[in-house]
C-alpha cells in the first residue's frame, strides 16, 4: 500500500475514527518518525495557543 492510498483511506474515516488513529497510532510512531527539531516545531504548531484556548473556551476549562 502505497503512503498516498494510506492518506485518502484516512481521510474516508468518520471524525471518531481519525481521532482514534490519532490518539492511538501516532504515540505508538511518534518516537521513531519525529526525532528532530523541525518535526518537533511543526507538530507543535498544529496545537498552536489559539486552537487550545478555543477549545478551552468551548469545555470551560473542563469544569
Amino acid at each position: 500500500m502505497t503512503f498516498e492510498a494510506i492518506k485518502e483511506a484516512v481521510l474516508q474515516l468518520n471524525a471518531a475514527d481519525q481521532k482514534r488513529l490519532i490518539l492511538e497510532l501516532v504515540p505508538q510512531i511518534w518516537p521513531r518518525a519525529c526525532q528532530d527539531d523541525a518535526c518537533l516545531v511543526q507538530m507543535r504548531e498544529l496545537v498552536d495557543e489559539e486552537a487550545v484556548k478555543k477549545f478551552r473556551a468551548q469545555h470551560f476549562n473542563s469544569v
